[in-house]
């Protein structure tokens, strides 16, 4: 990857990544984090794709393609933070998560309000609950018995986010949350946390307009 494709805002973070990943061990790493790992490096998919990250290099690939920056930090991290705890199969609010509270008002503003305002009632998207099955079922999403819809998404081999989605009507605006299996914590520290929430959100209201 070269210079001019690492945004400034990375760089810092990308470094010390790639420098803990270096002296990190790979085979460890994989287990704890439910990936493989091969003679390449260490597969972890990422939203159902596979990415490779190389040791002791620390580049991070899907389909022989360089990951952007931003996703190699945070598979990265993922990869060095994993500590091989199972899934608590319970979901919790961003709010909830180790240091929640303190990026809850931006996860609140880019990882809830989209859904909310491409989903809700009066989004202009027609039915916006049926507009949101569709948009959940095309990236993967297992479908929930909680609020007005709701799909769960393997987003990493042991994170899973669900989205949650009440229509609203005329007395209530539409309202949209983002929760995470509470073994999250385990995996990621919550500003990365906020970056997935932000992503999912991203590809679920992509062409909605």
């Amino acid at each position: 990857m070269s210079d001019a494709e690492v945004d400034r805002r990375f760089r810092a973070a990308w470094e010390l990544a790639r420098s803990e990943w270096a002296a990190a061990d790979p085979a460890r790493c994989a287990a704890q984090a439910g990936s493989g790992l091969s003679p390449d490096g260490v597969s972890v998919p990422f939203f159902g794709r596979p990415h490779l990250v190389t040791h002791p290099g620390g580049d991070v690939s899907a389909g022989g393609a360089p990951a952007h920056v931003a996703v190699s930090i945070l598979l990265l991290h993922y990869l060095l933070h994993a500590d091989g705890t199972p899934p608590a199969g319970e979901w919790l609010a961003f709010r909830e998560l180790p240091d929640g509270m303190f990026y809850a008002p931006s996860f609140a503003q880019r990882a809830e309000a989209p859904p909310a305002q491409a989903f809700g009632a009066g989004s202009g998207s027609g039915d916006g609950l049926e507009a949101f099955r569709g948009a959940a079922t095309a990236a993967g999403g297992l479908p929930l018995d909680l609020a007005d819809a709701a799909f769960a998404f393997q987003v990493l081999p042991r994170i899973a986010l669900a989205v949650l989605v009440w229509d609203g009507d005329d007395e209530f605006p539409a309202q949209a949350s983002v929760v995470f299996d509470a073994a999250a914590g385990h995996y990621l520290p919550a500003e990365d946390l906020a970056g997935l929430g932000e992503l999912l959100a991203r590809r679920l209201t992509s062409g909605v307009s």
